[in-house]
């Protein structure tokens, strides 16, 4: 009897096996499907916000996204914890609803690198500057400058300005880099009291012998103009400002290049200076 029942017995067993291997399986296979959609409670917008917003607990609320979805830029309910928003202003608007993300914070100046900025052989020194040597504080990071040095001649005394450098690129204002959104800060944010210029190590000798004999000043360029130009003696003087003959000549150039613009009613055109 018993003999007869064996291969039932076995293939009950076969059977059972496969149920249990097919089950292990399929659970396994909707373990990897599942895995990645765990949710994760993630900081989000509690109702529409615009850039300067200050982020408080009552504007921002949890929501909810996949564990795939969430990366490293993106706030999450543990990041609070150890990386607070709270107080910080927001750079871009937000929607309702929407996640927020680190990028989305105002960074301020303090957590930039600024070696990041300053390219293969380049070098970044600041220079000090007040406003009216800084264009009433108008230059800002990306600007090009040419810096004009003001020094006592050691043979007549007399006062001597010369353009160093020109096309020169500025990198950072004070404690402000080229990744600060300028729009948030305050009057006093933007204030300054050095710029710093991204220039060769033989330039930045110059500049910073010259700081100690004398005083710079910088000029604004426009963003279209990277012409280095030939500026003759590159020297003005006290006799270069009593002669006349200089000033003469420069009117004459200005009025051949610069252009204003004329309107009239409902129509403008770019006329040179006459």
């Amino acid at each position: 009897m018993l003999q007869g029942r064996t291969p039932l017995i076995i293939a009950s067993v076969f059977a059972i096996l496969a149920g249990l291997a097919a089950f292990f399986l399929v659970r396994g296979e909707r373990n990897d499907i599942q895995r990645g959609w765990e949710p994760v409670a993630v900081v989000v917008a509690a109702r529409d916000l615009a850039p300067g917003d200050v982020l408080t607990r009552e504007n921002l609320a949890l929501g909810e996204l996949p564990a795939k979805a969430v990366t490293r830029s993106v706030v999450t309910a543990k990041d609070v914890s150890s990386s607070p928003v709270i107080g910080l202003k927001l750079a871009v608007p937000m929607l309702h609803g929407d996640v927020l993300l680190y990028s989305h914070v105002h960074s301020t100046s303090t957590d930039q690198q600024l070696s990041q900025a300053i390219q293969t052989r380049g070098r970044a020194v600041s220079i000090r500057v007040t406003p009216e040597s800084s264009v009433h504080n108008w230059i800002e990071p990306g600007d090009r400058v040419d810096v004009i040095g003001v020094f006592r001649d050691p043979k007549t005394r007399d006062s001597v300005a010369t353009t160093m450098l020109q096309n020169v690129i500025v990198i950072a204002t004070g404690r402000v880099g080229g990744r600060t959104n300028r729009r948030l800060l305050t009057e006093a944010e933007r204030t300054y009291s050095t710029v710093t210029l991204h220039v060769l190590p033989e330039a930045a000798e110059m500049l910073v012998l010259g700081q100690e004999l004398g005083t710079f000043h910088l000029t604004l360029r426009s963003p279209e103009d990277n012409e280095i130009y030939d500026l003759g003696d590159g020297r003005t003087t006290i006799g270069t400002l009593l002669t006349g003959e200089r000033s003469k000549e420069i009117s004459r150039t200005q009025s051949k290049i610069f252009k204003v613009e004329i309107i009239r009613g409902k129509n403008s055109e770019m006329q040179t200076v006459p």
